[in-house]
């Protein structure tokens, strides 16, 4: 099987983030990674496939960054199942002419405008109206490489990114709205569709997972949505505290779905706070089987779940 190719536009892992908060994974947990990665992906690619691995985040910035990208450059040299580009500042990638060169997209705890320079608010009229434009611009080109048959895989907090956009909501399926359960919390997740293709990963009907948990709001729905995993409630023990923050009064607290947007695939993620689930060999498989769905070559149902 072909090798993937790590073609790294910005080195993520340096010592420090800009806010002095990324930790970098060390030797020892990229081991960890390396062990509990797929070895093979689950269905070859039908041909090099090219995935471009976006991780900006302005306001908070998720420490498990720089892990999701280690994780996905290993993913990609040991699967071979694609040829990872890594990403945080070249927003220029993008630009239609650049980004029609891609099958696929990962948002990896991307958070707000991340088209927008972080200090937006401190230019000029005149500045802000050209980084307004260019905004604009890198904003259609995604929407439109989706529409027209790629891929968006977005892990976590990539779900609050662009809150300023609506297209963006419906491209995904949800907004962030809060985590009732903070980070290092323990829920039981109800694997929704054992036999979807993009559940292989799951042997059990339930997983039991620390993380942060969040629940999303409109446009959620499953009449458009196909809902593959969410917390079950009845089995997650939900303190006082926690039921306070608790909006959605249906118990319906999605963790994976995927959907269509135009002819192209979007896979959703929620997992992916705490770092060491960048070596739980089980969410790894399930981004795998969700990046070569979005990527084109794992074929899976987009029905939403109440049309089925």
């Amino acid at each position: 099987m072909r090798l993937g190719l790590i073609v790294t536009t910005v080195m993520l892992l340096t010592p420090v983030s800009l806010l002095g908060q990324d930790p970098v994974p060390s030797a020892e947990e990229i081991a960890k990674m390396r062990a509990a990665m797929p070895t093979r992906a689950r269905v070859p690619a039908w041909k090099p496939r090219k995935l471009l691995v976006f991780s900006r985040s302005w306001g908070y910035k998720h420490t498990a960054r720089p892990y999701g990208v280690k994780a996905f450059e290993i993913m990609a040299r040991q699967t071979g199942a694609f040829e990872a580009v890594l990403a945080e500042d070249d927003d220029s990638l993008f630009e239609p002419a650049n980004l029609k060169h891609f099958d696929a997209v990962v948002f990896n705890n991307t958070n707000e405008e991340i088209f927008l320079p972080e200090d937006f608010a401190k230019l000029s009229q005149d500045q802000q109206a050209r980084a307004r434009q260019r905004d604009e611009r890198l904003k259609k080109s995604l929407a439109d490489f989706i529409r027209n048959g790629g891929g968006l895989a977005v892990i976590h907090a990539g779900v609050a990114s662009f809150a300023g956009w609506p297209e963006f909501g419906e491209i995904v399926g949800a907004r962030f709205d809060n985590h009732p359960w903070g980070a290092g919390s323990t829920v039981v997740l109800r694997i929704e569709e054992p036999s979807h293709p993009l559940t292989a990963a799951f042997k059990e009907p339930f997983f039991i997972v620390t993380d942060e948990i969040y629940q999303v709001t409109s446009p959620y729905s499953r009449e458009n949505l196909r809902i593959l995993i969410g917390v079950d409630p009845g089995r997650t023990r939900t303190t006082l505290q926690q039921r306070e923050l608790i909006h959605r009064r249906d118990g319906d607290f999605a963790m994976t779905w995927v959907k269509s947007y135009g002819k192209g695939r979007v896979f959703y993620c929620a997992l992916g706070h705490q770092h060491e689930l960048f070596w739980n060999p089980i969410v790894l498989q399930h981004y795998l089987d969700g990046v070569q769905f979005v990527l084109g070559d794992l074929k899976a149902d987009m029905t939403p779940s109440a049309k089925k």
